[in-house]
This record gives structure tokens, sequence and C-alpha cells, in this order.
């Protein structure tokens, strides 16, 4: 998630630390400058590959091994998820009428119950309404309570897997986020002037506009079918594989190669148009915008130099597509494959913004590619990725935004336990606030400081292969680096995250 725009300390504290310099953008050569090609909504042209066989599930509900997960209740948002429910599969087949505002559709999900049910429950939000459920081919009693959906499935036993479809229509409404946040009060699906629609829906949202297990720590692979009207055009998380144009329809279908959790899941539908790059080892780079002249969409064309960069620092980039959706929406969200970013520049000038496109990249690998169980992790996330933002801001000899990390030891720190609480023990009504960045950033520096870069690296870009494409939580981390840098540093993690008063520098290690 963008943290450029997140409140309390922002705009007294922090300013005083840093002077507010501006930096100088980072540029590749002129050889690195990608081609491109660009088609219009209304031709349907484009990117229209198919899935990778090595990366496709294959066969039944048994099949998708790297989908299988373990949801618990999550210790922040225990009212959003559903713990014995493990999605393993959605094809979601949605249509919206940008004139009325109705989104209909099919949500057909392979799941598995991880103990012995007579009904299964998924989030859905109460404006939807459900007109019928298929369970195993066979059409089934469903009802509603609130943002649920009760499916009477009769007797299934635990570790059992089961497809259902359920069909719905509705106008999303979205629901409020627990944070202070001055860029996004409300997560979901939502709805802007002339039917254009965008998703911002972390720590939760999804449910807005489709039906599902709403926690990080259940993730599946994701197929969607969009159709647009008047022109619009819908977009997904990945790669387009098959469009069809009837007239001013537009029927989309798109292919997620890799487990997702609901949050990294994204949705747009507008007049938008889709350009397809070349990134690093001939990855295809998926470049979709309404607003030809969107400030932000000159820094999402340097994503293959910011993939090039980031490579270096934490391996081959984990997805078979990479790319940006820019919309009107004020904030940004590392969705899975297809960071959704706003339109307008995150900070006054194309330099200083240039720190938050990098950002949602680097969460591909810190967020998407291993994720954590529970949201009082969320450091994990935001800590990892703003401290490789730090790299490269350096690297690009760019001022770092918050000041230096001998100002954040000294003073920012503390400041930060004392209003929002310690990083790992955040207040749970302040989601996303600087602390679980900052903090941690200043964390992964000291740990740098004391095991030296060289070896440091080593750990930090090995952290991802040790949940590939699953989940992870504090714990493993602290354990990972005790056994990968030295004995001290566990320790010293597992302090630093719920310490109310910041902890002194880790000494020199050997």
């Amino acid at each position: 998630m963008r943290r450029g725009l997140t409140a309390v300390v922002a705009a007294t504290a922090i300013v005083a630390l840093t002077g507010c310099q501006s930096g100088t953008a980072a540029t590749g050569s002129s050889s690195d400058a990608p081609s491109s090609r660009t088609s219009g909504t209304a031709s349907g042209s484009g990117s229209a590959s198919s899935p990778p066989s090595d990366t496709t599930p294959e066969g039944t509900t048994a099949s998708y091994p790297l989908a299988r997960s373990d949801p618990k209740p999550d210790s922040y948002y225990p009212q959003h998820g559903v713990p014995y429910l493990d999605t393993l599969h959605y094809q979601l087949d949605l249509d919206w009428q940008p004139t009325s505002k109705r989104l209909s559709g099919t949500a057909t999900i392979d799941f598995r119950v991880t103990t012995d049910r007579q009904s299964v429950r998924f989030e859905l939000g109460s404006p939807m309404r459900v007109s019928k459920v298929v369970l195993d081919g066979k059409t089934v009693p469903a009802s509603r309570s609130g943002n649920s959906v009760i499916v009477n499935s009769g007797a299934i036993k635990a570790n059992s897997k089961h497809e259902v479809a359920i069909t719905y229509a509705g106008r999303p409404a979205l629901i409020q986020e627990p944070a202070e946040r001055s860029d996004v009060q409300k997560d979901g699906f939502h709805i802007g002037k002339n039917g254009q629609v965008w998703a911002f829906q972390e720590p939760f949202g999804a449910f807005t506009w489709y039906p599902t297990s709403d926690q990080p720590a259940d993730k599946a692979y994701y197929d969607a079918r969009l159709t647009a009207h008047d022109g619009q055009q819908g977009v997904f998380n990945g790669q387009v594989t098959s469009t069809t144009v009837t007239g001013k329809d537009t029927t989309t279908a798109f292919h997620l190669d890799k487990p997702a959790a609901s949050y990294l899941t994204t949705i747009a539908f507008g007049k938008y148009k889709h350009e397809v790059v070349q990134g690093p080892h001939n990855l295809p780079i998926n470049y979709w915008y309404a607003n030809p002249n969107a400030p932000t969409l000159k820094l999402a064309r340097k994503t293959p130099q910011y993939l090039a960069w980031i490579e270096k620092l934490l391996g081959p980039y984990p997805f078979a597509s990479a790319g940006y959706l820019l919309v009107p929406g004020n904030s940004g969200m590392e969705t899975q494959t297809l960071p959704t970013f706003s339109e307008a520049l995150s900070k006054p000038t194309l330099a200083e913004s240039e720190g938050d496109i990098v950002h949602e990249l680097v969460h591909q690998w810190f967020g998407d590619e291993i994720t954590p169980s529970d949201w009082k992790d969320m450091w994990l996330n935001e800590s990892l990725t703003m401290y490789v933002e730090f790299r490269y801001m350096e690297a690009a000899k760019m001022p770092m935004d918050w000041g230096t990390y001998a100002e954040m030891q000294a003073v920012l720190d503390q400041r930060m336990r004392d209003t929002q609480g310690p990083p790992g023990a955040y207040r749970k009504g302040d989601f996303g606030d600087l602390n679980v960045y900052l903090s941690g950033a200043l964390l992964l520096h000291n740990l740098e400081t004391a095991y030296g870069r060289t070896k440091f690296d080593v750990a930090l870009r090995g952290w991802p292969a040790t949940a590939k494409y699953g989940n992870s939580d504090r714990t493993k981390f602290a354990a990972y680096m005790s056994k990968s840098l030295g004995p001290k540093a566990g320790p010293y993690i597992t302090n630093w995250l719920t310490a109310q008063k910041t902890p002194a520098p880790l000494s020199k290690q050997p």
C-alpha cells in the first residue's frame, strides 16, 4: 500500500525532520527503452496469450496444491474471513452496467473445508442479492445474514473439496476502513463518475463485489471474465487470455498465474487502453490507463527499469506478468501482477513520486509472493518493502522521505511508538500508519549494519522462498533471520516489534 498519504505524523513531526527536499529520478540508458503496442477498448486488440502451461492449475479441485491454505481467525480483524474455509480457485464471470451502476454475475469457487460442516459461509456485501447457489452440480438453499451468504450444504466432511457457483447482482457498497488515513477512508468497489470503477481493499473489501473469505491467510487462483458496456473495458489481475467485442460491449478474460489473497485482487471498468511492453527476460508488462496524460503514466512506463534494479537485489520476478493499472482513486495498492495506482502523483513532483511506484513493485516479492497469515504482521509487507524502497532511493541519489536512519533512531521511531504503537502491535483502528513502514525499515537497517550489507542481502533475498506463494509470520521470520544472520538476530526482531521504547541498535556481529 502506498504510504505517502498516511495521516498522524506526516504533516508535523516528519516534515521538521526531513526538510522535504526533492530528489532526482533514476533513469535507465536509452537501450533500455522497451517497444510497445497499444490498443483501444473499441478494437479489443492487445495482449491475448494463453496462460503458461507450467503455471496453470490442471484437473479438478484436487490439483491446486499451491492454493492450499491453513486459515485461522485473524487476530486483528476476526469479523472478516471464514476460518474453516480454504478457497482454491475462483472463476469470476461479472457484468458491469455503468448507467444503472449494477454489477451482476456468477462466482464459481473450488474450495475445501477444514472441519466437518452442515453449512458453509462466504462473505458477500449485503447489497448484493443472491439468486441461485449450485453446490457440486445441485441447486441448494442459501440464506443471507449481513455481509454473509450461508450455503446449506448438508453434511460435508473435513478436508473434502467442493465446487460452488453463486449467482448474484446489485450495486456494491464500500465499507469503512479501520484507519486514520487521508488517501482512502472506505474500501472495496469504488464507483466514480460515468460509471467508472476501481478497487482499493486492504485490509478487506473484496467481499463488496464477489463472495470470498476476505482474509490474508486464504490464497487462491483466479480467472475472470469481465463484460463491459457503453465502450468501457474491464480490467483484472494477470494476463488477458481472450477479448470479444460486440458493438460497444467488450468481454475480456484474465488469468492470474499464482495464488493470491483476496485483498490483492483488483478490478476496474472504464474507457481503458491496454499497452503491452517487454520487460526483463521477455516478461509481459501491461499498462492499463484511461487518461493518456495521467502524470503517473510517465513513471509507470519505467517499470522494466525498476524491475531490473529490484531483481538485482531480490532475485527473479515471481510472476508471469507485471504492470500498472492507473485509476481515479487517491491511493496505491500492490495488487498482484498489476499494482493499482492513482492517475495523480502521490507527491508534488515526478521525482518525489518515483519511490511510491517502486514501492508497489517491490511488494510483488514482499506481500504478494509471500503474504502474512495475520494482519498483526502487516509490517512484514510494509517494512521490508520500505527498506528496499530506501535502498532504491539511495542508489538513485534521492533523499529519504522521512529523514535519515539516525534521525529515525533518535526521535521518530519513539514518536511513532507513542502515538501509533510498536510496528508489531499497532492500534487496530489505525491500519497502515507510518509505524508499520518506517519502524520496521529501521529494524532492517540495524540488522544490515550489525551483520554487513553483503550477508544481510543474501538473507533478504532468500526470505520469500521460505513460503513461496504462501503465507508466513513473525515467528518464522525471526527464526529464519537467526539461522541466516546469527543467533542474536531473531530475539532482536522479536523485541523490536512490540517494545514500547525504541531498542538500541544491535552491536556489530560476526
